[in-house]
This record gives C-alpha cells, structure tokens and sequence, in this order.
C-alpha cells in the first residue's frame, strides 16, 4: 500500500472539523498547509459557535479531530463558552498569541497541541496527521 492510499484512508475514517468564526489570512494559510496533508472535501468548516455546539452533540462525534483558528482574542472567546464540549475530543488549538491569559484560556479547552497564528502550520498539518493517523492504527488494531 502506498503512502498516498494509506493518507486517502485515513481522511475516510476520521471526520477533521475547522472551528474558524473570522476569514482572515491565517485561515488562507492553515488551508494550503492543510491541503497538503488532508485533501479539501474531508474537511468540515464551522463558523459559528452554535453550529459547531450542535456537531459536537453527543452521539454525532465519534472520531472527530478538532482544529480551532484562534486568529485574534474575539475568536478564542467565541470558542471558550464550548470548553466542556471539547473534554475527550482530539483538538489542536491555535491561538493569536501567546501571553498569559491567552495561553491559560487555549490549555483550558485541552488541546493535544498548540501553536499560533502568525506561523505557517506546517507544524499544524504534521501534528493533524500524525493524529488521524494514530486514531487509524488504533481502530484497526495495527
């Protein structure tokens, strides 16, 4: 098996959801690294906090990865009313910046990893991988 067909099914069995409440350049730039590991259609995008509330309901989220693009403060708060939501969920936070009340808030909703807004997410896309892939090898026994 090749390593694209291995990628190819790894999209099939994890669903990837973007919580991203503001277009921005950070998004265009999580997108492209994205696109490089996880094709564009297993992506899910949320904008709004209701929205994503209503996906992470019980029952609707088995195998879900989280991605949350934090690009500034406003967009942090958005997500911090769905903390206790996100307890068991695999979620990669990024965060606008790294100063003490915005670090606490962004470990408060348990990330796996964290990085930040004015990166390139090469690291993004790398941890997103190596997430799904585990969940993968663990579902199959491998």
């Amino acid at each position: 098996m090749s390593c694209g067909t291995v990628l190819d099914s790894k999209v099939h069995m994890d669903e990837i959801v973007l919580f991203i409440p503001s277009r921005n350049d950070a998004e265009k730039r999580l997108m492209a690294a994205l696109e490089r590991t996880v094709p564009r259609g297993s992506l899910k995008i949320y904008r709004n906090p209701d929205s994503l509330r209503r996906r992470l309901l019980p029952g609707r989220s088995n195998g879900l990865t989280l991605v949350i693009l934090a690009a500034t403060k406003q967009d942090l708060l958005a997500v911090v009313p769905l903390r206790e939501m996100l307890l068991g969920f695999r979620v990669i936070m990024v965060l606008p910046d790294s100063d003490d009340l915005t670090l606490a808030m962004g470990w408060g909703m348990w990330p796996r990893f964290v990085s930040y807004a004015d990166g390139n997410f090469e690291d993004v896309a790398g941890v997103l991988n190596k997430i799904v892939g585990t969940a993968i090898h663990q579902t199959r026994g491998v």
